[in-house]
């Protein structure tokens, strides 16, 4: 399947989904979750999710991690509209949260994280192959990114569905996952 194809399939299955099965599927990718065993984590990247696209609630495991490790610094995504670059910028409790260009939410101001310090990104996406390559909504922020980490970052996606045999349109820029959970299963890469 080619990266269109897969986009827009996965984006109208995940919006099929009836509120009490995202809810039990949702428990069960924080179950699975759980299982994961990850090394020290000191600086997370995650995300605000897109609630009308069905996005997985990832501050299930934001909220797991930071009750096993009290100190962790979490930061969400910024895009700067200029450039068309991602910044991770570190959030607190107060932080103020814009709506930007796609409709996500992100801080409004903050001290922006060095990618080399970070441990952990929870990376967004539609859909994922069983090499690990993900589909996402197609803007490429996401790669340009994890680019600027350290080639030992973990890097996790969550979805709702198994991983689809092969995206065929992969390319150099593509940088695939760690780990994928879903409902079944911890996928590793």
């Amino acid at each position: 399947m080619i990266k269109t194809t897969v986009r827009k399939e996965f984006l109208q299955r995940r919006l099929n989904i009836f509120e009490e099965e995202f809810q039990q599927q949702t428990v069960l990718i924080g179950f699975n979750f759980k299982k994961l065993k990850v090394p020290a984590v000191d600086f997370l990247l995650s995300y605000s999710p897109i609630i009308e696209r069905h996005e997985f609630d990832v501050s299930v495991c934001e909220d797991m991690l930071q009750q096993q490790y009290p100190l962790l610094k979490t930061a969400w995504p910024r895009i700067e509209s200029a450039t068309q670059q991602m910044d991770a910028v570190q959030i607190e409790k107060n932080s103020i949260l814009v709506h930007n260009t796609h409709k996500v939410l992100e801080p409004a101001d903050g001290m922006i994280m060095d990618p080399q310090k970070l441990d952990i990104v929870f990376v967004p996406l539609l859909a994922f192959d069983k090499k690990g390559y993900r589909v996402g909504y197609g803007k490429g922020y996401y790669d340009r990114f994890l680019v600027k980490c350290r080639p030992d970052i973990i890097k996790i996606g969550f979805s709702f569905f198994d991983a689809v045999d092969s995206i065929e349109d992969i390319n150099e820029f593509d940088v695939p996952l760690n780990f994928c959970i879903t409902p079944r299963r911890i996928y590793e890469f």
